[in-house]
């Protein structure tokens, strides 16, 4: 069988669809990739197909315009293109790129999303079971604050209207369904998460699996960062792990984090590479780069600072760490997770408004001295070890392909697949 992957251009969403893809290739099937040529260099890396844009290669699943409906077409001409070089069985795509699922539905091929840490969809049966905490939590949006059940409401709308551009776009008619069965999902959502994080399985969509963490990092031998960390563990210093990203319409915590534990008896590896301003000073202590593998560093952490990325969660709960969360706005999934992490008793936090270098520097303390917070990680490092994981979201993906129909968690009457 052949699948084609595609992917938004980052290490945190390329990452899942390579894991994945290998496990697919282990067990004998075709696997290529449609994403932007700066992903290029990983893709060769482990011998995995990308195939570019047209006969003129350039930019495409830029993760900067995810939600723009130009975008969206630009991802459909780049899958359609790849299907003239590779003939799919089923194309595999990710959260908030609906390139997938459009040009599933255009060409009559099962569509897969490879989601994020957490659900994204306000579903009627979700909001019901919402507890008031997380009804008053305030997420930032670009005109001020909303509570998060009217969060999920509008950003589901402004998803949806994205992708009902698309299809009119192409020519495809609307579809009205309520969010339990969003076409945004396609035909089997892979949900990178576990039910001790996300919560009773009875509020998600039917073609949503719990697969726990696809997570996989890319690791070549680095004499710095090597000679960095056994410094580090020599200096018997504590040592944590920063992933400082993109927050868009929310203040940053690059600055105080680095002023609170600059020069300070503590090690810090930082990646920075969605960081959306200049790195500037760097302390003696930290050893920052635009990419720093998890999975070099987290063996040796104590926990994790982020804004709360599905990357970065599931790096921390699979190695059993704490998290320091500080959620940024915008669309993606920071809120959502974040909520979900302190429910689970995994995580300290600060909301963006609140971030000082005295207030980060006591969150700093709280995440290495609290041993409840230790615990808890451990307790879901345990569940994501008994998860599915990519032997597990590769079987669904092979019933998917030969099946050719929604994969319902239950299954009360065969469920008919879109046809135009």
């Amino acid at each position: 069988m052949r699948f084609l992957f595609t992917s938004l251009t980052s290490y945190g969403s390329l990452g899942p669809a390579i894991s994945v893809a290998l496990e697919l290739r282990q067990r004998g099937h075709e696997v290529a990739f449609a994403t932007g040529p700066t992903m290029s260099p990983l893709l060769e890396r482990v011998g995995l197909r990308r195939i570019p844009r047209g006969k003129e290669d350039g930019p495409s699943f830029v993760v900067e315009r995810t939600a723009n409906p130009l975008e969206q077409a630009r991802q459909v001409k780049h899958i359609e293109y790849a299907l003239t070089e590779f003939s799919a069985d089923v194309l595999v795509g990710q959260a908030m790129a609906f390139g997938a699922v459009l040009a599933g539905a255009r060409h009559q091929i099962p569509s897969a999303v490879i989601g994020l840490a957490a659900s994204i969809l306000p579903t009627d049966a979700m909001l019901e079971r919402m507890s008031p905490e997380f009804r008053a939590y305030q997420v930032h949006r670009l005109a001020g604050t909303l509570p998060y059940d009217e969060f999920l409401k509008d950003r589901y709308a402004r998803l949806m209207e994205s992708y009902d551009l698309g299809r009119e776009m192409f020519w495809l008619p609307k579809r009205d369904v309520p969010s339990s069965q969003s076409p945004l999902l396609g035909d089997l959502h892979l949900l990178q998460t576990v039910e001790e994080l996300e919560g009773p399985l009875d509020v998600l969509p039917e073609v949503t699996h719990l697969v726990g963490s696809l997570g996989w990092d890319f690791i070549e031998p680095n004499l710095e960062l090597e000679q960095w960390l056994a410094e580090a563990r020599d200096s018997g210093e504590p040592l944590l792990y920063a992933q400082p990203g993109r927050v868009f319409n929310s203040p940053g915590f690059w600055e105080e984090l680095r002023d609170a534990l600059g020069d300070k008896p503590i090690r810090v590896a930082a990646s920075t590479g969605r960081l959306d301003r200049e790195v500037g000073h760097v302390p003696a202590n930290f050893f920052v780069r635009p990419h720093v593998p998890q999975a070099a560093v987290l063996p040796f952490a104590q926990g994790i600072i982020s804004s709360s990325t599905t990357a970065a969660v599931l790096g921390a709960l699979t190695h059993g760490l704490p998290l320091f969360l500080i959620p940024g706005g915008g669309g993606g999934e920071q809120s959502d997770l974040t909520l979900r992490c302190l429910a689970a008793g995994v995580a300290v936090h600060l909301r963006p408004e609140d971030v000082s270098v005295a207030r980060l520097a006591e969150q700093v303390d709280a995440l290495r001295d609290n041993a409840s917070l230790r615990h808890h990680a451990r307790r879901l490092q345990h569940a994501f070890a008994q998860a599915p994981g990519s032997a597990g979201a590769a079987s669904l993906l092979e019933r998917l392909a030969v099946e050719r129909r929604p994969l319902l968690r239950t299954r009360t009457q065969p469920p008919v697949h879109e046809v135009l």
